[in-house]
């Protein structure tokens, strides 16, 4: 599944028509933690990132084949895994994440200038 907020898409189809919104780094932050709250809401998933193109990163084969020394680092920051997906790739960094789930913290965007600047990626 995919969540596109209104406005904040870096030149998506589903934003044409709608005035681009020019968000700080501290505000996509904080839409990013907004978003990991709704998804500690739900359920029946193997793995979600917040982001920009996170596909690459939610696939479990993908992930073990070619992040693992990231996954045993901790270092792919807002990573969600189930309990059951790659549970030997899971190092200090994993923490408890809502029912049945763990993940690598979110750490925020990196960058204080605003998108249309600076694009988060």
């Amino acid at each position: 599944m995919s969540v596109l907020p209104r406005g904040v898409g870096n030149g998506v189809a589903l934003d044409r028509g709608h005035e681009p919104a020019q968000l700080t780094t501290a505000e996509l932050t904080q839409l990013g933690h907004r978003l990991y709250q709704l998804l500690s809401g739900f359920t029946g998933y193997q793995a979600a990132q917040v982001g920009w193109d996170p596909e690459w990163r939610v696939d479990p084969a993908e992930l073990g084949r070619e992040w693992a020394d990231e996954l045993v680092a901790g270092t792919l920051s807002g990573v969600v895994l189930a309990r059951a997906v790659l549970p030997d790739l899971r190092g200090a960094g994993w923490v408890p994440f809502a029912p049945g789930f763990r993940w690598i913290p979110y750490t925020g965007e990196g960058s204080p200038t605003p998108t249309s600047d600076n694009p988060t990626t």
